[in-house]
């Protein structure tokens, strides 16, 4: 296969980890070529910023400063991207205004002369003129807000500041009509609102992950194929007026207090509901934990003519999940419960728990041990053991599989260049058996990048001969409520699903999340949490 050879653009001769190691991954997997870096001159970059973008710098540097999570910075050499290591680098004094840089010709003749596919717009301004022209396939440029409501900078700071309820990255093929972009990537991340590191490692994460997956398949994440009238826009967001700056640090600082106070008061306690398909959601049976911890995740499976749910257990001391089950009679009464010893010591949850060939198998979350397992029950519900590796060298979370016309499909989330996107990234796997060596990465893959829809809610269910994905929504909130989607088509080459509605944990005042719903025949059991003092969990 014919290598793709592309230029970067570059403040320095180093790149921030999300911006290196998608590059470093394609060009071991030799995929791509990085041909020759313009790096701004250097009077360019020590211009001090315009008076108006004082207090915003000022706010995220308090953001940054005041958030918990360690900010990753570490950069890398662009040297390191080439077999040789040196990296051609041409230095650029580019015209510029206050949101485009235009390209000198002597260095479009140096860009023209190394035969590029692409240029990709690490650091640079958005590019017009004769750069447009210089390859084969155009520009590339990362964009951190959706292009379809906010333009302009920064934007981050605007997704972080007015509080979206997820942030966004596209990915932009910008064409000889600097007029028009065409967005070929699009992806959803996680907002949290009290720390600004965590948030920008995460977006960066979903960037990362964007233009790794663009030059693998040439097709990620195209939604329309529309394009975009810049001039047209009338959504612009420019760097904000100092007033609404103040306005943004003073919400922040309020938020914060609330939030450290907040937690210190109170945790999350998780509890399971179970009722049937045909009955209103808020008259079923709910299954309060035991004192000291939460249960989540459940799983429902009849066995032996005997009812059991499979479920996360997490004993807020040790702050470590693990499998534990409970029998119910014929009123959802718990009789008996236990601690299901899977022979694994890591965090553990999701038990997708389910029957095949007069076996009873299950499939945990145990991302530590990098690898999905499958495990079979040997003393039901007690005791299992692991039987085969489905997937190796991945940290995934919330797996299930399926039979569907004769073949076998894992759902999973897991991250393909970071940890940041672990619980983002939709893939599917498929094999011709469950217990085979091989299962293969399904080629629409990875089928999403989104924080609204990506991590199952749950293993998927047939209802009239249809067949549902659950899947967790986690704009706002970790655990916001689950999404139900339709399956329409799904094929080793193929996958369609449908939005159907969200199912809202909002039948009691008290109750705000919602992360796991599933369905055996008219059975369904679900999870729901509600915030308690400390003292009363």
């Amino acid at each position: 296969m014919k290598k793709i050879r592309l230029g970067i653009f570059v403040e320095d001769e180093t790149l921030a980890w999300h911006k290196f190691m998608p590059l470093k991954s394609l060009v071991d997997e030799g995929i791509v070529e990085v041909c020759i870096a313009i790096q701004r001159s250097a009077e360019q970059q020590s211009n001090p910023p315009h008076i108006s973008k004082i207090i915003p710098f000022i706010n995220q540097k308090l953001f940054s400063i005041l958030s918990h999570a360690k900010k990753t910075t570490k950069r890398y050499s662009i040297h390191d991207l080439v077999p040789n290591g040196k990296m051609p680098v041409v230095t650029s004094i580019s015209r510029q205004d206050k949101s485009n840089d235009e390209i000198e010709d002597s260095v479009i003749k140096r860009l023209q002369a190394t035969d590029l596919d692409y240029l990709l717009s690490m650091d640079f301004q958005t590019l017009i003129g004769k750069a447009l022209g210089v390859t084969k396939h155009g520009i590339l440029l990362l964009h951190y807000g959706d292009e379809r409501i906010q333009r302009g900078g920064p934007a981050l700071y605007w997704q972080f500041a007015e509080q979206w309820e997820n942030s966004v990255v596209t990915l932009q093929l910008l064409s000889k009509d600097h007029d028009v972009h065409k967005v070929v990537g699009r992806g959803y991340g996680s907002l949290f609102y009290w720390d600004y590191n965590l948030t920008e490692d995460k977006l960066k994460g979903v960037a990362a992950s964007i233009l790794y997956w663009y030059f693998r398949k040439n097709k990620i994440g195209v939604e329309s194929g529309d394009s975009i009238n810049l001039i047209n826009d009338r959504t612009l967001y420019k760097t904000p007026p100092q007033l609404t700056a103040i306005r943004h640090l003073q919400n922040f600082l309020k938020n914060y207090m609330i939030k450290r106070f907040y937690k210190r008061l109170y945790l999350n306690n998780w509890s399971i509901f179970i009722g049937s398909t045909n009955q209103p959601i808020q008259t079923y049976t709910e299954i309060l934990p035991e004192k000291g911890c939460f249960w989540a995740d459940p799983f429902y499976i009849e066995h032996d003519s005997r009812r059991y749910i499979f479920f996360e257990s997490l004993n807020y001391k040790e702050n470590v999940g693990r499998i534990e089950w409970i029998e119910l009679n014929e009123s959802h009464q718990v009789i008996s419960s236990g601690q299901a010893d899977l022979g694994i010591s890591t965090h553990l949850s999701f038990p997708n728990v389910f029957e095949y060939e007069d076996a009873v198998y299950m499939i945990p979350e145990a991302a530590k041990t990098n690898c999905i397992s499958l495990l079979k029950a040997t003393d039901f519900p007690c005791k299992w053991e692991k039987v085969h590796e489905l997937v190796s060298d991945v940290q995934a979370v919330d797996s299930a599989v399926i039979e569907h016309n004769g073949l076998w499909y894992l759902f999973t989330t897991h991250g393909s260049i970071s940890a940041f996107t672990m619980d983002l990234e939709l893939y599917i796997y498929t094999s011709d058996k469950l217990q085979a060596d091989n299962w293969t990465i399904h080629p629409s893959a990875p089928l999403k990048i989104d924080v609204r829809g990506s991590r199952l809610a749950g293993a998927l269910f047939r209802k009239n001969g249809q067949l549902f994905r659950t899947a967790q929504d986690g704009t706002l909130r970790y655990g916001r409520r689950v999404a139900l989607y339709l399956v329409e088509e799904l094929t080793p080459t193929f996958y369609k699903e449908t939005f159907v509605r969200y199912i809202e944990p909002n039948w009691e005042t008290d109750i705000d999340r919602l992360h796991t719903y599933n369905v055996y025949n008219e059975t369904v059991v679900l999870d729901v949490s509600r915030d308690k003092l400390r003292f009363r969990v």
